[in-house]
């Protein structure tokens, strides 16, 4: 039985893009996936903390929005292994128990934490811990400082990189055009 591909199947298609020479070789597409599996792993592991964090300090929807936030990358990934015939849950019990629990309890406890703070903050009315603040005056104070420098270093950063990818892209377009003329 052959399956049609629907509008998710086409966007995956066209995220992923599979033919794109930026894969580069066997190897070199192997080594990518594993980085990205790599980064994606991190990502989620740090989304995980950052609730824990948040609900600590009182926080209520993000810890939420963490949450769903690091579970998407796992539904996502289960849903595009599936439509490929691939059980990552079958694969998930091959790889053995150890591998296996401690993500497990690694997720689970900052699940179990993240509600458990969350919890308090709702029965009592306060969070475990008081946020700290930022002062009234922008930059003045350690914290209040250090959040301007943080969002004036971020934008130059993120503009730095647009700027950066613009000019890597334009020399590889030139130097793609030479060799096919």
């Amino acid at each position: 039985m052959t399956r049609r591909d629907n509008f998710l199947d086409r966007a995956a298609q066209r995220i992923m893009d599979l033919d794109s020479p930026a894969y580069g070789d066997e190897r070199e597409r192997a080594v990518f996936m594993e980085a990205s599996s790599f980064g994606l792993t991190t990502g989620l592991f740090i989304g995980l903390l950052g609730a824990v964090v948040a609900s600590v300090f009182g926080l209520l929807l993000l810890p939420v929005v963490l949450l769903g936030l690091t579970v998407l990358p796992s539904v996502a990934a289960v849903w595009y292994a599936g439509r490929r015939g691939v059980n990552l849950q079958e694969l998930a019990e091959n790889a053995g128990s150890r591998s296996t629990t401690v993500n497990i309890v690694v997720v689970g406890a900052a699940m179990v934490l993240t509600f458990a703070a969350m919890t308090y903050t709702v029965l009592t009315g306060h969070p475990m811990l008081p946020a700290p603040s930022l002062e009234t005056t922008p930059g003045e104070g350690l914290l209040g400082g250090m959040a301007q420098g943080a969002l004036v270093g971020g934008m130059l950063g993120g503009l730095a990189l647009i700027i950066g990818s613009v000019h890597d892209f334009r020399r590889t377009s030139r130097r793609h055009r030479r060799f096919r003329d």
